[in-house]
């Protein structure tokens, strides 16, 4: 048997999908009897730097897309040069500190902190570290030669990486870790029933994400309410004044939820979704095969990711309101459609992403018992 394994999880508050990961293989290998650590890296290394990030990050999906979308592009340009190498650097301290401290038998990135693979050779040699890919798509900044394993959730992203050099044997295709409840048969007239819908009506589901930014919720909600044979389902996240301007509404087809715990109940019951296609939750889209019109993507990931999924036909992609109507006019009465959606989105699908994950990293350290942590850095 394995003997407990030190495992330093890094993750990041720059969206909800990288914590997310990293809770859930935290849990994967706690449940194992493994010692786990998660830390935010940006955060320790500069709080208010970090909240000062998150929050012009939550404006890319309203006011600031043009400006996000230059970035992202200027950083894959740039990605490997020498003035970005040097900003990761700012982080060195931090990094080294918390290895210094915790002792991990490896280090699994969740986020794209370039800096540890860069410090990886001088610092901490035996030191195994693993990368999880968090989208369907892999910028540059993730990709760097002193990376073990990288763990991936599609080809596009498997060829990209091999593109740059990365060997096929140091990648594996597991999907994007998510929730062990996105994997449980659900009893769809139960759940139907305990939110007080109507099993005889086609169930739109929109999701607004954890932050509840997908635009245009009013609007839409005003032209789907008088659909016949459709019945909307909103799910506002932690947006409160989304929420109360949707509720004030007092729509009559349209039922409004906040943050909701159990949203893989959701997933079940839903012939539809319109949502943002971040990682994970695109993720959870391929566990429980619903088909999904993918709205208003913003350029950088969530475009990339988007684009991948149209062309698998796992996705349609609606960049504007009028789009948007269509998309669901075109799909909400055609089940044919719709089957042949849930057909792309199982060949997608790798399996149990976390058990995966969870398998292989302690498959790697197996072979991997000596600790060895230079100081010189500090």
């Amino acid at each position: 048997m394995l003997a407990p394994k030190r495992i330093l999880i890094l993750t990041c508050s720059h969206g909800s999908g990288h914590t997310m990961v990293a809770q859930t293989l935290k849990e994967s290998f706690e449940a194992q009897g493994h010692h786990v650590s998660i830390e935010d890296l940006f955060d320790k290394t500069n709080p208010m730097l970090n909240r000062m990030i998150e929050k012009s990050y939550l404006l890319s999906y309203s006011i600031g897309s043009s400006f996000y979308e230059r970035i992202y592009y200027d950083v894959e340009e740039n990605a490997h040069k020498k003035f970005m190498y040097n900003l990761w650097h700012l982080t060195e301290k931090t990094l080294l500190k918390m290895i210094d401290e915790f002792k991990p038998d490896c280090i699994i990135n969740t986020y794209a902190y370039t800096i540890s693979s860069i410090l990886k050779q001088d610092n901490y040699p035996n030191i195994k570290l693993f990368t999880v890919v968090t989208d369907f798509c892999i910028p540059k900044p993730w990709i760097h030669q002193d990376t073990d394993r990288y763990y991936v959730a599609c080809e596009n992203v498997e060829d990209t990486l091999i593109s740059e050099g990365i060997p096929k044997e140091k990648i594996l295709k597991t999907g994007i870790p998510i929730r062990d409840a996105f994997y449980n048969k659900e009893n769809r007239l139960a759940i139907i029933n305990k939110y007080q819908l109507d099993p005889t009506k086609t169930t739109l589901i929109i999701f607004a994400g954890t932050y509840g930014v997908l635009k245009n919720i009013n609007e839409l909600c005003q032209r789907t309410d008088t659909i016949d044979n459709l019945q909307t389902v909103v799910i506002c996240g932690k947006n409160q004044n989304l929420r109360n301007e949707l509720e004030a509404e007092n729509f009559i087809n349209t039922r409004i939820f906040g943050f909701v715990e159990n949203i893989h109940e959701f997933y079940s019951i839903g012939d539809l979704m319109v949502t943002k296609p971040g990682g994970i939750t695109l993720s959870e889209v391929v566990a429980k095969k619903i088909p999904v019109i993918l709205y208003n993507p913003t350029p950088g990931q969530e475009g990339e990711n988007a684009s991948w999924f149209k062309q698998q036909g796992a996705a349609v992609v609606a960049n504007n309101m009028s789009e948007l109507y269509l998309a669901i006019d075109a799909l909400k009465d055609n089940e044919i459609k719709r089957f042949s959606m849930k057909n792309c989105l199982s060949r997608i699908d790798n399996g149990h992403s976390t058990t995966l994950i969870t398998e292989d990293v302690l498959k790697q350290l197996n072979s991997n018992n000596t600790f060895s942590y230079r100081t010189n850095s500090l």
